[in-house]
C-alpha cells in the first residue's frame, strides 16, 4: 500500500514534467489548457506529498533515501513557488522561468534517485 502511494507520486511528478515540456512546444491554443493541467497536477502532487510522509515506514529504507526525498521535496517546493510567481503577470520574467527550470531539474534528479532507492528496498 505504501509503495503504491509513492509510485503514484512518482508518476504524478513525471506527468508534471512532461506537461511542462509540452508547454514549451505548444502553440497559443494549447498553452492555456496545458498550463491548467500542469498547475492542477502540481497541486495534487504537493498535497499527496504532504499527506503521505509516513509511507516510508512500511519498509526498510536505505539511509540515503531520506536525503534524496528531502532534496526532492525542497526542490519541488521551490519549483512550485517559482511556478506560482510566474502566474502573476507583473512578476513574470526570464529569471523566474530559469529558477523554475533549475528547481524542476533538481527535483527530477532527487525523484529519480529516491525512486531507485525505493525500488531497491522493495526488492530486498
Amino acid at each position: 500500500m505504501a509503495v503504491d502511494k509513492l509510485r503514484v507520486i512518482v508518476w504524478l511528478f513525471v506527468t508534471i514534467l512532461v506537461s511542462g515540456l509540452c508547454m514549451i512546444f505548444a502553440g497559443k491554443v494549447l498553452h492555456v489548457p496545458l498550463a491548467l493541467v500542469h498547475k492542477l497536477l502540481a497541486v495534487l502532487c504537493l498535497v499527496m506529498l504532504l499527506r503521505n510522509t509516513g509511507a516510508l515506514q512500511a519498509f526498510e529504507a536505505p539511509p540515503a533515501l531520506p536525503v534524496a526525498l528531502v532534496v526532492f521535496a525542497v526542490a519541488y517546493l521551490a519549483a512550485f513557488v517559482t511556478g506560482a510567481v510566474q502566474s502573476i503577470p507583473a512578476c513574470a520574467s526570464s529569471l523566474w522561468l530559469n529558477l523554475h527550470r533549475i528547481a524542476s531539474a533538481i527535483a527530477a534528479i532527487g525523484c529519480a534517485v529516491a525512486a531507485h532507492l525505493i525500488a531497491m528496498a522493495v526488492r530486498t
